[in-house]
């Protein structure tokens, strides 16, 4: 039956070929054929580069992959292992990244990370130095652990609210990230102020002459559903899409469009939201614009299906930097398509469900052999030192042969345990186990807490491993 019906909707689409009656030209089109997708430009914007404890030659970015849960919990291990590596003067690998570029679930720990800095800085006592391990163990640790998809589902079935109006389960994502990735909840508690960070928090104006530069300047990218083009949630990129309304807290915001909003008013959490929306699973974030009346509304999803890793807009952004003599570009990536099959078991042909499902995945997928030979050409031509943060650094030179079967739960605890006590001897088959446990961690908006200490020690183990590269590059 479903045969017939590909075979119907192929004629129909075959039939009407050939049936548009009219055309009307318009030159009116926000980009055209020729033109460039906006991208960041941060020349009037303060340079990270000023920042307390920076070498100000340096420009460090360091761009974070999708991958859910998995992705977060993982990074956030290379964080907290980058925070380790000591340097000279009071410093550490951590503090000199300058840029982040995100795409999906890498928006957490990099969310989490600024959030953490902006708190330090404007409500604790800075005598005592920042540690990311510190607010890891005391509040990070447990928002990367909890379920971001129950809000979602218990909103859809128990709020009538988003039965009959434009709000939907995507911004009760929005809300739960802002509440809890990036502090929200805590703040209101600990301070007594309802107050989301904005992207005004984050990118500073040259103008402002009283106001220093306190973080890392964090992009979270989506893709555009129109033309599946990067989108990047940053001040001089949404003046420039003339955006006017958006939806922050299940709230409009600036809802009359009367005028275009300042920018810098952007709540954060809602760029990270929308280029975690995975395609079907998650409901895209609309953005308003005043660009073009008849067509005013810009959909926004997934970042990772218009780069995967999050590093053109890294290299974007390092190659306008003019102010730094050295160029590094970090990526942690927690892609897993070595789990992914060649052959099919099943001789018939894919149904058309099932290839449509496909699709929605294929661009995340990939490989890391053609991904790292287009990033060593792309860094040679803007003179960028990539350095890889990924699971396939456990396999590199690594010839030991994994059992052929293993049981989970059992080998994770086990891993766990080595893990925690000496992580640096760890020996060649464990490696290869460790690989297959994490790459198995599968795409997902909730974790378990085994999972969770799995992928976090995980990558601050592939810091020890990459430890001497790393002091190269920055020292």
């Amino acid at each position: 039956m479903e045969k017939w019906l590909i075979v119907v909707a192929v004629l129909s689409s075959i039939g009407m070929t050939g049936c548009t009656e009219k055309i009307y030209p318009t030159r009116k089109q926000f980009i055209q054929e020729v033109e460039e997708f906006p991208t960041p430009d941060f020349t009037d914007y303060k340079s990270p580069q000023k920042r307390p404890l920076q070498n100000a030659e340096l420009g460090l970015a360091l761009s974070i992959s999708g991958g859910g849960t998995r992705a977060a919990n993982f990074a956030m291990g290379v964080l907290l292992g980058l925070e380790e590596l000591k340097l000279a003067e009071g410093r550490n690998a951590l503090r000199e990244i300058d840029y982040i570029s995100t795409v999906s679930g890498g928006g957490f720990p990099a969310g989490a990370y600024v959030s953490s800095l902006f708190d330090y800085y404007n409500y604790e006592d800075q005598t005592i130095p920042y540690s990311l391990k510190k607010c890891y163990d005391n509040k990070i640790k447990n928002d990367l652990n909890r379920s971001y998809l129950a809000p979602m589902v218990g909103a859809f079935f128990l709020a009538p609210r988003l039965w009959f109006s434009y709000h939907d389960e995507g911004d009760v994502l929005e809300r739960t990230i802002d509440d809890y990735v990036l502090g929200y909840k805590e703040r209101k508690h600990k301070h007594g102020k309802k107050r989301s960070i904005l992207l005004g928090d984050i990118f500073i104006k040259k103008e402002y002459d009283d106001e220093p530069v306190l973080l890392p300047y964090h992009v979270a990218n989506g893709t555009n559903y129109e033309n599946m083009s990067i989108f990047s949630f940053t001040p001089d990129v949404l003046e420039k899409y003339l955006i006017s309304s958006y939806t922050h807290r299940i709230k409009k915001c600036a809802a009359d469009g009367s005028v275009c909003i300042d920018a810098v008013d952007m709540a954060y959490a809602v760029g990270i939201k929308a280029s975690g929306s995975f395609p079907v699973a998650i409901s895209n974030t609309t953005l308003e614009s005043k660009y073009w009346e008849d067509k005013c509304y810009l959909h926004v999803f997934d970042g990772g299906v218009a780069d995967n890793i999050g590093y053109k807009t890294a290299v974007e952004i390092l190659s306008k930097d003019e102010l730094v003599h050295k160029k590094i570009l970090f990526l942690i990536d927690a892609d897993n398509t070595g789990i992914i099959k060649t052959f099919s078991p099943k001789q018939r042909a894919a149904g058309s469900l099932s290839m449509l499902g496909r699709l929605s995945y294929s661009s995340l997928d990939t490989r890391h052999v053609v991904l790292e030979k287009e990033l060593t050409q792309v860094c040679r031509l803007y003179d960028i030192q990539p350095l890889m943060f990924s699971f396939d650094i456990l396999l590199t030179g690594n010839n030991a042969v994994p059992p052929e079967k293993l049981i989970v739960k059992e080998e994770s605890e086990r891993l766990v345990r080595l893990l925690k006590n000496d992580r640096q001897n760890i020996s060649a088959v464990d490696l290869q186990i460790l690989y297959e446990l994490c790459v198995n961690v599968p795409t997902k908006y909730s974790i378990t807490t085994l999972e969770q200490e799995l992928l976090t020690l995980t990558g601050l183990k592939i810091v020890d491993m990459q430890k001497d590269k790393i002091l190269e590059l920055i020292r």
